[in-house]
């Protein structure tokens, strides 16, 4: 009898063996399947993005670029103006002098404290 109970177990061991096989092949499957099917999912999401983070990316350059040819124009107005004004106030003294002193009153009295 010890003999016939050595061999069950045996046998009982590699039939578990085998089920615990199988049971882990099937599910080595699915979830080969299953991160396949996310993959093929994500693909289409993820191209979406890059695009739109080139498109994103192309306008903040051309913004940038408008940004820069603006600032370029008015650093120009600024020297023109600043030029003009020279000649101007070169040309008439009195009435830069005149200009200057109510200027300087005016913002005397708004500063004055009460």
């Amino acid at each position: 009898m010890n003999e016939k109970i050595q061999t069950t177990p045996t046998n009982s061991g590699s039939a578990v063996s085998a089920t615990i096989a199988a049971g882990v092949e099937r599910f080595t499957k699915t979830a080969h399947n299953g991160i396949d099917t996310a993959s093929q999912a994500a693909h289409p999401v993820i191209d979406r993005l890059a695009s739109d983070a080139h498109k994103a990316l192309d306008n903040a350059d051309d913004v940038a670029l408008q940004a820069k040819q603006a600032l370029d124009k008015a650093g120009i107005k600024s020297e023109e103006l600043v030029a003009a004004s020279s000649s101007y106030m070169r040309a008439h003294p009195l009435i830069t002098l005149s200009l200057a002193i109510a200027a300087g009153y005016m913002l005397s009295r708004m500063m004055a404290t009460r």
